[in-house]
């Protein structure tokens, strides 16, 4: 469970205190490794979950910078349905990939293609609201990194693995050193991921209502899955 922030600077400033480097790290690509490594660690609780309202133009709305991955989604409360463009001839647009439905079946679709959330949605003045997940941004928009040991570790071991595979293919170190960087940033990742994960003393009781139901609760996605970790009650 993330329940903090440091700033990449606070990051470098561990980097150069680790190395005794005397050489400068930039600024953008440090940026850059820490977004990647974020990324590839890949834990969902790792990114901010942001809430925002998209408007539908023709049936379309851009998708907001900074997204990485949807996690809700609705129109006038109710939920929509993934689709996909491989069935986009059955909305009948003929020369384009914007779904307009006219069977009658494929009420409040959507799929998302090169940045754009594509839906069914008709008429003027509409939105859609999503929860999506993305990098958590300081207010210069450099990444912030969850603040929790093992994470810091793996994104600070990332940076200076990337910093000592460009010195060793500039031949500046030797392959031991790049060996041990190497080795360092794969076993925090996958650390990483674990501490991210791990749920909590409420997290844990919920995923045990769940696992002793008796009588699955199906189509909670409907119900935004508000009941599914409640205890299962049975009057007899």
């Amino acid at each position: 469970m993330i329940s903090g922030y440091v700033s990449l600077g606070a990051i470098i400033a561990k980097i150069y205190r680790t190395t005794q480097s005397n050489e400068e790290i930039n600024y953008s690509d440090a940026a850059e490794w820490c977004a990647e490594s974020l990324n590839l660690i890949g834990a969902n609780d790792i990114y901010d979950q942001i809430s925002d309202c998209l408007p539908i133009i023709n049936g379309k709305a851009k998708m907001p910078l900074g997204f990485h991955k949807l996690a809700d989604i609705r129109y006038k409360n109710s939920p929509m349905y993934w689709s996909s463009n491989s069935v986009a001839a059955n909305y009948q647009c003929s020369g384009c990939q914007i779904p307009v439905c006219n069977s009658g079946t494929c009420t409040n679709t959507f799929y998302v293609n090169n940045s754009y959330l594509i839906t069914d949605i008709t008429g003027e003045d509409q939105n859609v609201c999503i929860i999506y997940l993305g990098i958590h941004v300081d207010d210069e928009g450099f990444p912030m990194i969850p603040d929790d040991p093992l994470i810091i570790k793996a994104v600070e071991s990332y940076i200076i693995y990337s910093l000592d595979y460009a010195n060793f293919r500039k031949g500046k170190i030797t392959d031991k050193v790049f060996q041990k960087s190497e080795s360092e940033w794969l076993f925090y990742c996958p650390a990483a991921k674990g501490a991210a994960n791990m749920p909590n003393l409420a997290q844990l009781s919920n995923l045990g209502n769940i696992f002793r139901r008796l009588i699955p609760m199906r189509n909670e996605f409907q119900n935004g899955f508000r009941n599914i970790t409640k205890k299962e009650d049975f009057n007899f």
